[in-house]
């Protein structure tokens, strides 16, 4: 381990650092729709969106057993702080382990704090005001729409002018622990995005990173942590019968978590000793790559736009691939480039760049959705120059990132690139309208031969014939699907692959929605 690397987790290890995050800040004086006009909102989007240049240490999280382990040893390793925020939090096997945990973490000492997207809801007892009763525990709900009770009671609710927050989300997916080290990316907090659900998981991918991006992070949670659209829970609302919840609330969750751990049939350990967490700690840094980077992350004004501009994040996103000389390798879960980036990818192909690009495909796909905007697309897709392919449901590559019991269908959450073998990005960003006009997205450019090497191996895999349908047009300009199964020869299909009549109906119907801004 260089020395570098040395002092930074020498930091993270003894506890000395001090968190960069000040939880007994202020609030952000910033008023809503209302009162503020539409220049000064595109203004603060402008000035409070995190966009730093230096050199951290990254590593990639690509296997969803490695990605939970490395959260669960932030977790346990952690001494001061925690902060978490998240899109989805399910109230499933790996939802239930990170309250355990966190709630372990809590008892100890470290201040922990929590903020979610309201629109999907949470993990039961993240959204219950009994989670919030713990002295070291503050849970707070970003961009609430809709009556809140008891400690979340009190926050915003639409007016007039202020309508299209409703179809606002905070996509953002991020762990922040003692102000040393963060995990970004696209993985939010459920077994599907792990491996770990016994009928359905996604391939995804994530960053852990150490330097000064720790520091970007933390910045830009609390951007939003202070923002007035998030709704943080008020302890002078707890209730006696809250408190007393909270002496049952540890042994409940236990015994939830061991039903459900019996039920899902994964082996995955449910704690790590702090010595064990620490090895795995000094195991991610002995790998860390140290590089230049660009942090970049939406700032939360962005709900307040009444506009249809494109997120500071989509502009570094889609730079750096412009800059692309060679090669594009990228894997988009939500691939729905409108006009604007179909034209974008025809100038790239023009330059003879090569921009490989794979997406879901209607049987791996979580959403009918989405699919229909993805479908729309294909055409514009295969003509703008992009070698388009769609993920394999049943891919053979999916027996090394399952974890269940017995292999399940796979789909694809990852939102990652490799430029010229050299500019990488990994975060929250699909190459969607949603995300490029709507959401809140996060993520980091890191620019290193080395670090782009390790992302690109993995993105590669699921290029292969018998994992992934390259999709092109026929002779007639119709579009077909070509895979091989390992042993066999290419086949070739005039319908998407792998589903049903009834399936490629519903998609068919969606698909004469015009509705594609919106997905």
């Amino acid at each position: 381990m260089n020395a570098r690397l040395c002092f930074v987790f020498g930091g993270l290890l003894s506890v000395t650092l001090v968190s960069c995050v000040t939880h007994k800040a202020s609030p952000a004086a910033l008023p809503t729709t209302g009162f503020v006009s539409e220049e000064t909102i595109d203004h603060a989007c402008q000035v409070r969106t995190v966009r730093r240049r230096g050199t951290s240490g990254f590593e990639v999280l690509y296997e969803g057993r490695d990605a939970y382990l490395a959260r669960l040893a932030v977790i346990e390793a952690a001494q001061k702080t925690l902060d978490l925020q998240y899109f989805i939090w399910r109230d499933d096997l790996i939802g239930t382990l990170m309250v355990d945990r966190l709630l372990a973490a809590a008892d100890r000492g470290v201040k922990v704090r929590l903020m979610l997207d309201v629109t999907l809801g949470a993990q039961s007892e993240v959204r219950s005001a009994v989670l919030a009763a713990h002295p070291n525990i503050t849970v707070a709900f970003f961009n609430p729409m809709t009556d809140m009770k008891g400690i979340f009671a009190g926050n915003p609710v639409p007016v007039i002018g202020e309508i299209d927050r409703m179809q606002c989300r905070m996509h953002n997916k991020v762990m922040i622990a003692d102000g040393s080290i963060v995990i970004g990316g696209g993985r939010n907090l459920a077994d599907g995005y792990f491996g770990a659900h016994r009928h359905y998981n996604m391939r995804d991918l994530d960053f852990i990173a150490s330097g000064s991006v720790v520091e970007d992070s933390a910045k830009s949670y609390e951007l939003f942590w202070r923002s007035p659209l998030t709704q943080v829970g008020d302890p002078q609302k707890l209730t006696k019968h809250d408190h007393e919840e909270l002496r049952e609330l540890r042994g409940k969750v236990g015994r939830k978590m061991r039903s459900l751990a019996k039920k899902n049939g994964t082996h995955l350990p449910h704690s790590m000793s702090r010595g064990e967490a620490l090895q795995t700690l000094r195991q991610l840094a002995g790998r860390m790559v140290w590089a230049p980077y660009e942090f970049v992350a939406d700032p939360p004004e962005r709900m307040l736009r009444q506009t249809r501009t494109a997120s500071p994040t989509s502009h570094s996103v889609e730079k750096a691939m412009k800059e692309a000389d060679s090669e594009v390798v990228m894997h988009a879960a939500y691939f729905i480039p409108g006009d604007e980036m179909l034209t974008l990818f025809k100038g790239i192909t023009d330059r003879d760049v090569e921009v490989r690009v794979l997406t879901n495909s209607l049987a791996s796909i979580d959403g009918i959705t989405a699919m229909s905007g993805i479908a729309n697309r294909r055409e514009g897709i295969v003509d703008s120059g992009v070698s388009l392919y769609e993920l394999n449901a049943k891919a053979p590559s999916r027996k090394t990132y399952v974890m269940a019991p017995k292999p399940t269908r796979m789909g694809m959450h990852t939102k990652g690139f490799v430029a010229d073998n050299t500019v990488s990005f990994i975060g929250s960003y699909n190459m969607d309208p949603r995300s490029k006009y709507i959401n809140t997205e996060t993520g980091v450019i890191v620019r290193s031969p080395a670090f782009a090497a390790r992302l690109k191996a993995s993105l590669e895999e699921d290029f292969k014939k018998e994992n992934s349908w390259h999709v092109t047009r026929d002779q007639d300009g119709v579009i077909i699907w070509t895979g091989q199964k390992p042993g066999k020869p290419p086949a070739v299909h005039h319908s998407d692959p792998g589903v049903t009549f009834g399936r490629r109906l519903q998609c068919w119907i969606l698909r004469l929605l015009p509705w594609e801004d919106f997905l």
